[in-house]
């Protein structure tokens, strides 16, 4: 679905998660290139990515401080991305620092573990997925974008029951999933 500017920002505001990837896939592109610009050198693309994904989820997360009086959507846009670059610059630098002397290599145990947790990674995503739309959506808002309970209710029209229900059984399905590996 394509949506106007102000159209936009309004089923934001909603927390409709369409809006959230027509969001990606209009402003990503100059979210990434300004970042790019700030990033380029001495950095990695990943943490260029990592940087752009932060600006969107950030846009997403403070959109009721966006006041169209003051300057348009993009603008407002690249100014959050000009700003979250220059704090991973200096953020990766004071990193790339104090990192410096501490070299090592990864212990043994280390990868598999990180290889174990990237394998339940995948695996509770595949869960999560496997839920109809209406908890698949309320898992997403809840545990990934952290939405309070109540903002949550109101968008899917769900008492406050109905959500500790849904998300109680999702859970446990996550567990039992979980737990036979």
């Amino acid at each position: 679905m394509d949506y106007s500017e102000n159209e936009l920002i309004s089923a934001i505001k909603k927390r409709n998660l369409n809006a959230y990837g027509f969001l990606i896939k209009e402003y990503a592109k100059p979210v990434y290139y300004l970042t790019y610009n700030i990033l380029n050198i001495g950095n990695s693309k990943e943490d260029i990515e990592e940087c752009v994904s932060d600006v969107l989820l950030e846009v997403w997360l403070k959109i009721n401080e966006f006041n169209s009086e003051r300057s348009n959507f993009k603008t407002w846009i690249l100014t959050l991305t000009k700003y979250k670059a220059l704090t991973y610059k200096r953020k990766l630098k004071k990193n790339y620092v104090e990192n410096i002397d501490d070299y090592q290599v990864e212990e043994p145990d280390n990868v598999e573990k990180q290889i174990i947790d990237r394998e339940t990674q995948k695996k509770l995503l595949e869960i999560i997925n496997s839920f109809n739309k209406t908890d698949k959506e309320l898992f997403i808002r809840r545990y990934f974008y952290n939405e309070k309970i109540g903002d949550i209710m109101q968008s899917l029209g769900l008492s406050r029951s109905a959500v500790d229900n849904r998300l109680l059984r999702g859970r446990k399905i996550i567990k039992e999933v979980l737990s036979f590996d």
